[in-house]
């Protein structure tokens, strides 16, 4: 499959806003309105879909409107760019409806993590275009008082410079605090970060393409179309809140079956939200016992999904691991 990149944002350009999942656009529009105030501060105009901040309390919109949504903002020319507002678990029900032929012809950034997994990989799988998984309107672009330097030092690497990723540097600091959004008490303060490093679970060196994205949301595509083509890829993977070892055992058994582990060079794991220390053991204990039969190494506690701050990666983009040399590097850019 041809690679095809989409063209760099710039000050002044369009982007759409869109919620190809759960209505929380429309459950907490304070929330909507920080991150689209982040966007112009970037110097993006950004333009809302018609039912990016609709729903009826659990999606936004029926799957053909959301589909609609993405569609369109695909096919107007003055939108360069897409982010999401938010995830949930209802993002596969729209693939049916996209219209791949309309994205392929008309390439441009489009970029979040979790549920949106099954729109970045549907998105790839049929067009070839570099999607980005990375930060949302509502969730790092909303977070108070400010973005964190480290996730948004990435996201303007990704999206606005034509130039390679090049080295990937660990956060110091990382944060799995979730404050209210109900009681709004996310504007009170600033979360409270904790000290933290990369770990390695299994030494040695690899190169190859980038693809993943949320365990849970990639499960979801095993045995469709929408499903890549993990051969010689690193693969990288996160778990959402609430996700135990138990069930993230169950998930990775259910791939090492399927016959990706044989395929994958390498593997970078994302830090796993609200886990304990003992929850943290049984992780790493799981995840060496269904990959002891291969020779990848593994990269954990990586800047991806559900803890920040996070990185902004190009899904199809080539990277490399050495463990001995602690790197991480994203070889080439996802933007022409």
């Amino acid at each position: 499959m041809k690679l095809i990149k989409p063209p760099p944002l710039k000050k002044g350009n369009r982007v759409g806003v869109i919620s190809p999942s759960w209505c929380g656009a429309g459950n907490f529009p304070y929330r909507l309105k920080r991150g689209i105030s982040f966007l112009e501060t970037l110097g993006l105009n950004p333009i809302l879909g018609s039912y990016t901040n609709s729903g009826n309390g659990r999606v936004a919109g029926t799957p053909e409107e959301r589909a609609r949504d993405i569609n369109q903002m695909f096919a107007d020319k003055k939108i360069r760019g897409i982010f999401v507002t938010i995830g949930g678990v209802y993002c596969n029900e729209i693939l049916p409806f996209l219209d791949f032929s309309l994205i392929k012809k008309n390439p441009k950034i489009i970029v979040g993590y979790s549920d949106v997994t099954s729109l970045l990989l549907a998105i790839y799988t049929q067009t070839g275009l570099i999607t980005f998984y990375g930060p949302m309107v509502m969730t790092q672009m909303a977070e108070y008082p400010q973005v964190l330097r480290y996730t948004l030092r990435y996201l303007n690497k990704a999206l606005f410079s034509p130039l390679p990723l090049g080295l990937i540097k660990p956060s110091s600091q990382w944060t799995d605090e979730r404050l209210e959004w109900k009681t709004k008490k996310d504007l009170t303060r600033a979360r409270k970060l904790k000290r933290g490093d990369w770990n390695w679970l299994r030494k040695g060196k690899a190169e190859g393409k980038l693809l993943g994205g949320c365990l849970n949301a990639l499960i979801r595509l095993k045995g469709t179309r929408f499903f890549p083509d993990f051969n010689k890829a690193i693969f990288f993977w996160e778990i959402p809140e609430g996700v135990k070892p138990e069930y993230v055992n169950i998930l990775l058994t259910d791939l090492d079956l399927a016959g990706l582990f044989s395929k994958i060079s390498g593997m970078i794991i994302g830090r796993p939200p609200q886990y304990s220390k003992e929850d943290l053991n049984n992780f790493e204990h799981i995840v060496l016992e269904r990959t002891q039969y291969y020779d990848f190494p593994i990269l954990a506690d990586a800047e991806i999904g559900h803890t920040d701050p996070i990185l902004t990666i190009p899904l199809g983009a080539r990277g490399e691991l050495d463990s001995k040399l602690n790197l991480f590097h994203i070889k080439e850019s996802g933007v022409r």
